[in-house]
């Protein structure tokens, strides 16, 4: 019954939440000084709203370190070989292009960070939510990963990995909710696929109208080269 009484509840709460991050990508990025900080203290107010409403507290959405060595042990089995295998390939094509070890530490605290975040909106918020309208884990699971991969568009390597990662870390999320491990993972498998794979492949990480400005570059560059 307490599901069924907050189904209208958490409707609204994502649509505002896939309307923010939707209009953000698509129209007003860098359309004005600050937008990125308006965005995400939009972003903050509505997830901090949502677990207010429903008195979850911040080890509940899981901002916790209780249970970080059990949830990096599943992590680890899991994400391990995902982090070996565009190396791999990166190594095989010739493309590696990591930078020098002194950049490496205040690059991935920013990606750690940013990672999080985004698992936030990933678990806490999206998969959270969805059970609450969803019958059965795994039909959540896979909406909550569906809308991820969505953010993600029209990036044809980025909207398939993050749709199947998106199935990983609600998974994990799930056994074991600890945001900060999903965080670092998700900072990991970035790391890999954007420092391994060549720019042909990840197109720059790019999204939304980011991607077709990257690819315009790209076309560029490879006219020039001919």
């Amino acid at each position: 019954m307490l599901a069924v009484a907050r189904a209208p509840l958490a409707r609204r709460e994502l649509a505002a939440m896939t309307a923010l991050l939707l209009s953000y990508i698509w129209l007003w990025q860098d359309a004005f000084p600050g937008d990125f900080v308006v965005c995400v203290v939009l972003y903050a107010t509505i997830g901090l709203s949502s677990h207010l409403r429903r008195g979850e507290s911040a080890a509940d959405v899981g901002f916790r370190l209780d249970n970080f060595l059990e949830t990096a042990k599943w992590a680890l089995w899991i994400v391990g070989p995902l982090l070996v295998l565009p190396i791999l390939i990166g190594a095989w094509l010739g493309t590696l292009h990591f930078p020098a070890p002194r950049y490496w530490l205040s690059g991935f605290v920013e990606k750690f960070l940013w990672s999080t975040a985004q698992q936030y909106g990933l678990a806490a918020f999206y998969y959270r939510r969805l059970r609450e309208l969803l019958p059965g884990n795994w039909t959540a699971i896979i909406a909550a990963a569906g809308c991820f991969s969505l953010f993600h568009l029209p990036n044809p390597l980025l909207t398939p990995v993050t749709f199947l990662a998106g199935i990983v870390s609600c998974w994990l999320y799930r056994k074991e909710p600890n945001l900060f491990v999903l965080g670092l993972a998700h900072a990991l498998l970035a790391l890999s696929i954007s420092r391994s794979l060549p720019f042909e492949i990840t197109f720059g990480m790019r999204v939304g109208p980011g991607f077709f400005s990257f690819l315009e570059r790209l076309s560029a560059d490879i006219v020039r080269s001919l």
